[in-house]
């Protein structure tokens, strides 16, 4: 059994249908082995969910998964935010982090003061490098929850070519993780 899950949660669901994919409001979050590492840990209120166009962040997901078996390093932004979700892979490891790009400070509601986001980023269970996660099972499970998200959310998208693309996106996830499993029973 895998230690990863993948969660998406849409904030206006109530909205629906939804004129296009931007129209989708929510976030992603990833648990590994109980620990949330889209989350400060020191947060109680805080969900883990990470994102804004939740449709868009799990496409750049989706688009990252050839390259995670050909060893390339992909940062998915969020849009209009300094916030990045990073997968790093070397050997049989991704290695993830979640963080705020940048230099400076920032206003923290939480705590009504600002803060420097070296030390919002300090507040996230992250690695120094990221934390290792199986590249297979993380595969597997953005797969999965994209399957999910599309299967539940597709239907209620009026403008169809988002959900085209968004199922070309999924198809092209699977066909590179049907060529990693390939390549490597050649091994």
């Amino acid at each position: 059994m895998s230690s990863i899950k993948i969660k998406y949660c849409i904030d206006n669901l109530n909205s629906a249908p939804f004129e296009s994919g931007w129209d989708i409001e929510g976030g992603l979050s990833i648990t590994q082995n109980d620990l949330t590492l889209t989350k400060i840990i020191d947060d109680p209120n805080d969900d883990g969910f990470r994102g804004d166009f939740v449709f868009f962040n799990l496409k750049g997901w989706l688009h990252s998964v050839p390259k995670l078996f050909f060893g390339e390093r992909c940062e998915v932004e969020l849009i209009d935010s300094q916030e990045i979700f990073l997968f790093a892979p070397k050997d049989d490891f991704t290695y993830f982090k979640y963080f705020i790009g940048g230099m400076g400070s920032v206003f923290d509601v939480g705590t009504g003061k600002s803060i420097r986001i070296e030390e919002i980023n300090k507040r996230y269970p992250n690695h120094e490098n990221g934390t290792p996660i199986k590249t297979e099972e993380l595969v597997l499970e953005i797969i999965r929850v994209s399957e999910l998200f599309i299967e539940s959310l597709g239907p209620k998208i009026e403008d169809k070519s988002d959900v085209i693309n968004f199922k070309q996106a999924l198809d092209d996830a699977r066909e590179a993780y049907e060529l990693y499993l390939s390549r490597n029973t050649q091994n």
